[in-house]
């Protein structure tokens, strides 16, 4: 871990990733992805140093206003990432840092949601606030929506604001009162219509989370709602 951290504070460091061949950077959110999906691990690590370098990173320089993230990205990818990741180092550290960056995010990401089925759009443009659907198909992938909902419920509950963890569990009852074969489900599903709109399953791309996270979402919610 040492030896991968300090490579990527030497090439890449801000950036989200580190191209190791190359010695170079690399851009996909403009979030500092590797700083953030990383800050946990240094803190299990005891690796006091990088950690609070990153933690003080993230206070300093994370910014979803910065032209850096005026693209448009996958929602799914930015709330398991980014979302997911400063949920995680909250909860290690209780650091209302954390918690204030987390709810800075999820109040943008609560924008896909904002649809006739309430199942998210696919992408969105952190910066000018704008959700949109993938550029080739109006429908979103059934493994995206049907995982985004652990962490918005999360930030509702350590937050104490019902908002998110509302919008999760909407999206959730409609993609949940589709009709299965045999338990299994397509791969797409249109976010207007709320209805299923290709008849492939597999439990490959754009399928695979769908299933890793039934057991998740039941276990989060008390194991009391059917999923």
């Amino acid at each position: 871990m040492k030896h991968a951290w300090k490579a990527y504070r030497t090439y890449a460091w801000g950036y989200d990733e580190l191209q190791t061949i190359s010695k170079s950077s690399s851009t996909w959110f403009g979030l500092g992805l590797t700083i953030i999906d990383g800050i946990d691990t240094l803190y299990i690590m005891n690796m006091t140093e990088e950690y609070n370098e990153a933690r003080e990173w993230i206070e300093k320089s994370f910014n979803i206003d910065s032209d850096a993230v005026d693209k448009y990205n996958s929602h799914f990818e930015v709330t398991i990432r980014i979302l997911g990741g400063l949920l995680s180092i909250y909860h290690l550290t209780a650091d209302e840092m954390f918690l204030k960056r987390a709810i800075e995010l999820g109040d943008r990401l609560l924008l896909n949601f904002d649809t006739p089925s309430s199942l998210p759009l696919a992408e969105i443009n952190i910066k000018r606030k704008i959700a949109s659907a993938y550029r080739w198909t109006s429908n979103s992938a059934t493994a995206e929506v049907g995982t985004v909902q652990l962490e918005m419920r999360d930030l509702s509950r350590v937050t104490g604001d019902r908002l998110y963890e509302n919008v999760a569990d909407k999206s959730a009852a409609t993609l949940h009162s589709q009709s299965k074969k045999d338990g299994l489900v397509p791969i797409f599903i249109n976010p207007l219509t709320g209805r299923f709109s290709s008849g492939v399953i597999s439990f490959g791309a754009r399928g695979d989370s769908y299933y890793e996270y039934l057991l998740k979402q039941w276990l989060q919610t008390g194991q009391k709602r059917s999923v």
